[in-house]
């Protein structure tokens, strides 16, 4: 079953978040420290109006148990949800101009997170999930759904593009160098080009000491 999360969904759902951003986690936090980190996801999940938000995200269940989640939100409001996030980074790093770097474009429905507990995949639920986000997209207006995925995550691209994805340019994120990939909604066309072209984000990539894969490939 696919719901909308709440806020005591926290405990399930974080340590899914998580294993999906993989280094993004400490660029979202000011802390290379992984259970402080966590912590801190877990305290915002619960809040509202923010990108980690329970409002933000859908979960699915097993026998009662959250085994995946997806967060979504819209690309226009990308710098207002990220501030509570990049004001608390900022308190934790010392560095008054801490910035997190924006993501998605103003005009996507982005898809931040999608995650599939390890004993619950390859059932589905990350499709599900997908179809989900793409419901909720419709309702809201919008054309597209966009993620980014890390171009040395060779796993994941190919399991996107099955589903209708399609790169269209990478952007390099603290540190980073990630594909963005597109999906139409509304019956809207996907673009028939995937010209490439390059943007670059160091936002807060300096601060990280560490580097952890990302796993944004549960399905």
């Amino acid at each position: 079953m696919i719901r909308q999360a709440v806020a005591s969904d926290a405990v399930k759902a974080v340590p899914l978040i998580v294993q999906a951003t993989g280094h993004i986690t400490f660029v979202l936090t000011g802390t290379t420290d992984s259970k402080e980190a966590a912590s801190i996801l877990t305290d915002f999940f619960g809040q509202e109006d923010n990108r980690i938000s329970y409002q933000n995200a859908l979960v699915t269940e097993e026998e009662g148990e959250v085994v995946g989640v997806a967060i979504f939100y819209d690309g226009a409001k990308a710098r207002e949800l990220d501030a509570p996030l990049e004001r608390a980074a900022a308190k934790k790093s010392g560095d008054s101009k801490y910035s997190i770097p924006t993501e998605p474009e103003a005009s996507e429905f982005y898809m931040d997170a999608l995650s599939v507990s390890p004993r619950r995949q390859r059932k589905g639920y990350g499709r599900k999930l997908i179809e989900a986000g793409c419901v909720r997209a419709r309702k809201l207006g919008h054309h597209r759904i966009a993620l980014l995925i890390e171009v040395d995550n060779a796993a994941a691209k190919p399991l996107y593009e099955r589903l209708g994805f399609c790169t269209d340019y990478t952007k390099r994120i603290a540190g980073q160098e990630y594909f963005h990939m597109v999906y139409g909604v509304c019956d809207v066309p996907r673009r028939p080009s995937c010209a490439s072209k390059r943007e670059e984000f160091p936002g807060a990539g300096h601060y990280l000491k560490r580097r952890t894969e990302s796993t944004k490939r549960f399905f």
